[in-house]
Order: C-alpha cells, then sequence, then structure tokens
C-alpha cells in the first residue's frame, strides 16, 4: 500500500469545526486570492524543505545500512548453495529497488502540495510492489541488515505521515482557494462577454431602429410619388390602355361572328394546312387572330373569295384600334421607366428582410445573454461556497 493510506484512513472521520464566518466584500476578493496564493505557495516552500531534509537525512542513513547490508557475508550462514543463490537475488534486487527509490526522492521537483503528496505515495507504492519477493527472499539468511533497511524506509514515512497528518487542513484550504480563483477568471470573462453581448444587442437595436426609419421615409417618398400629377397621368394612360383593350376583345369577336366558318369549311376540306389555320382560329379566334392581325386569316377569305366590306371595315377598325394600344403603350412604357415605385417598393422589401435578419441576430444574441446570466449566478454561488468552507461570507 501506498504511505498516505493510514493518513486517509486517519482523517477520513475527522470533523471539521464550524469556524466563525469572517466577512469579505466581493470588489476585494481578487486581492484577497492572491493574498492567499502566496501564503498557500509559501506554505508549499516551507513543506517541501521539510520532505528535502527528511529525504536527505534518510538517504544518508540507509545508505549506511545499504553498504553495510552489501557486506554481509553470505558464507557465515550455513545453508546450501541454492538457497544462498535466491538470498543473493533477493539482497542484489531490494537494495537496487531502494536505492532507485532514494535517488527518486533525492531528486524530488519542487511542486503542488498535492501533487508532491501524492507523487511520493506513487514512489513507494511502486517500489513496495516490486521489492516485496526481494525482501522476502534476502531475509531468509540477512534478516537484522536487511530489515534495518526497511525500518529507515518505514520511519521515514512515518515522518512523512506525520508532516501530512499536521497539514491535512491546508491541502483542503489550498484546493479551495485555487478553484476559487479558477472562477473568479471565469466570472470575468463571463462579465467581459455579457458586456459584449449587450453592447452587440444595444448596436443591433440601433440598427433595426435606423432600418425602420428607412422603410418608413422609403413608403412615404412612394405615396408622395403616386400623388404625383405625372404618376397620375401614367395611371389613366394604364387605363385607357386597359379599356382600349377590351374594345379590341370585343371587335375581334364581333369579326368572328359575321365570318362564315362553314363555307370556308367547305372550301378548304381537302387543303390540310388551310383547314388547320381555319380550325385554329374557330376554336380561338382572339389568339390567333391576334398573333398576325388577321393575315392568315384574311388570306383564306380573299381566296375563298368570302371577303367582304363588313369584314374588311372590321379588320381596318381593329387593326386601327391595335395601332392606337401601341402608341399608348409606347408612352406608357417610356413614363414607367421613369416610375420609381418599383425600385423603391423592391428596396422596402430588402429593407424588410434585413429587419428580419437583425431580429433573429438580436434573439439570439438575447439567448446567449441569459444563459451567460445564470452561468454567472452559478459561478457565484459555488464561489460563496467554498468560501464558506474556507470561514468567510462574501457581501
Amino acid at each position: 500500500m501506498g504511505i498516505f493510506d493510514f493518513f486517509k484512513r486517519l482523517t477520513k472521520n475527522n470533523k471539521e469545526k464550524e469556524p466563525e464566518k469572517k466577512k469579505i466584500i466581493f470588489s476585494e476578493l481578487g486581492i484577497w486570492i492572491e493574498s492567499k496564493i502566496k501564503e498557500i505557495e509559501t506554505r508549499e516552500e516551507e513543506i517541501f524543505y521539510l520532505i528535502k531534509e527528511k529525504t536527505d537525512i534518510l538517504f544518508k542513513d540507509t545508505k549506511i545500512k545499504i553498504n553495510v547490508a552489501k557486506s554481509f557475508d553470505l558464507n557465515l550462514k550455513k545453508a546450501d548453495d541454492r538457497i544462498k543463490g535466491i538470498v543473493e537475488e533477493g539482497r542484489k534486487k531490494y537494495i537496487e529497488s531502494t536505492e532507485n527509490l532514494l535517488d527518486i526522492l533525492k531528486n524530488l521537483k519542487r511542486d503542488r502540495y498535492e501533487n508532491t503528496l501524492a507523487f511520493i505515495d506513487k514512489v513507494f507504492l511502486d517500489f513496495n510492489k516490486k521489492s516485496h519477493l526481494s525482501y522476502e527472499r534476502a531475509t531468509i539468511l540477512i534478516g537484522k541488515e536487511m530489515s534495518e533497511i526497511k525500518e529507515s524506509l518505514k520511519d521515514f514515512s512515518q515522518d512523512l505521515i506525520k508532516l501530512f497528518n499536521e497539514n491535512k487542513d491546508f491541502i483542503d484550504s489550498s484546493k479551495k482557494v485555487s478553484f476559487i480563483k479558477l472562477k473568479l477568471k471565469q466570472l470575468e470573462k463571463t462579465k467581459e462577454e455579457l458586456e459584449e453581448i449587450n453592447l452587440e444587442i444595444i448596436s443591433l437595436d440601433n440598427e433595426i431602429m435606423d432600418k425602420e426609419k428607412e422603410k418608413d421615409e422609403t413608403i412615404n417618398e412612394i405615396g408622395k410619388i403616386k400623388k404625383s400629377p405625372g404618376y397620375l397621368e401614367m395611371q389613366k394612360k394604364e387605363e385607357k390602355i386597359k379599356i382600349i383593350k377590351d374594345e379590341l376583345e370585343k371587335e375581334i369577336f364581333s369579326l368572328k361572328q359575321i365570318i362564315d366558318f362553314k363555307a370556308l369549311g367547305n372550301f378548304y376540306h381537302v387543303f390540310e394546312e388551310e383547314i388547320n389555320i381555319l380550325n385554329a382560329h374557330r376554336e380561338n379566334f382572339q389568339i390567333n387572330f391576334q398573333k398576325d392581325m388577321g393575315k392568315n386569316i384574311l388570306k383564306l377569305l380573299d381566296e375563298a373569295k368570302l371577303n367582304n366590306k363588313n369584314i374588311s371595315d372590321k379588320v381596318n377598325k381593329i387593326q386601327n384600334i391595335k395601332q392606337e394600344i401601341l402608341a399608348f403603350e409606347a408612352e406608357f412604357k417610356n413614363e414607367k421607366s421613369k416610375d420609381q415605385t418599383n425600385e423603391l417598393s423592391f428596396k422596402i422589401s430588402q429593407i424588410i428582410f434585413e429587419i428580419e435578419e437583425l431580429k433573429n441576430k438580436r434573439k439570439k444574441e438575447k439567448k446567449r445573454f441569459e444563459n451567460l446570466k445564470v452561468n454567472k449566478e452559478e459561478i457565484i454561488k459555488e464561489i460563496k461556497e467554498n468560501l464558506e468552507k474556507l470561514g468567510f461570507e462574501l457581501k
């Protein structure tokens, strides 16, 4: 077992007395922690040099006893050579293990108190595992000399147990102070993040306000344009175009009524191309007539000698209406190109999209902010709890 197993059992059931709580102001906690860290480092250095003193004593004392064990003459013992061989091998290996242990302890590097404790404990645990059998074999014939080496190691272990037992409260308080220092760093980082997020939220709020203002101004600008004489005139032309187009459709429908599709069908029934043109016009006269403004259907009528003055007059009227529409549409297109409302409407759509993006970002930042606030309170709670265990109350 490790040299501190006994120490652990000794301290396991010890109950600390509840210390009287001392007040400490939160703003002074950082200074207090640094002061405590320095105290811990000073105490750790003192303990380390105490350990080094004990290891130096152990090294000198045990080296003498090792030399005595090495010089023991096995020939003085009455035993067969096989037993002597086993004893010699045991002596050699145990002494090698002990010398290795002494070298490790002699070259012990300064570290945190609990790390030093754990390291020495592991070194002795490894030593006991590796050297136990060798010691048992060596003591078959070399009892006193070998046991004196072991006794030196035991005395050293007991001295360390006493040292660590005297400082058992120091270990616990050292860990708590280190923990509080860590939590203070986390708290400072959390506060910085909260401040950064808060500034980001304020910035996003300002951006949203600016975008909302820009949207309202653009809507007002569209409203002004739509009330302007030029825009109202353009709207009148658009309405005029619609009325004339309705008139065009009525005239085309009227033309269809005076065309004798039956007579045309009888005339062209053996001509596939002509009958296809005729059938297309019969099924959807509006669309097919406006494709070529009656060129194909008039050709069929002329060749079949079924065209007449009523049809010609109607076609001329339709063509004049179409020309009128084209003239109005050209004017409308020219004025429409100067119309800024479409561009401004697109701008409004873009602004609305940007506002939603900003609001989503703000929502995420707000969630981060709330999560960090909870984390901050949890850190403060942990700091308070550990301070209370050290006998302090945070104000």
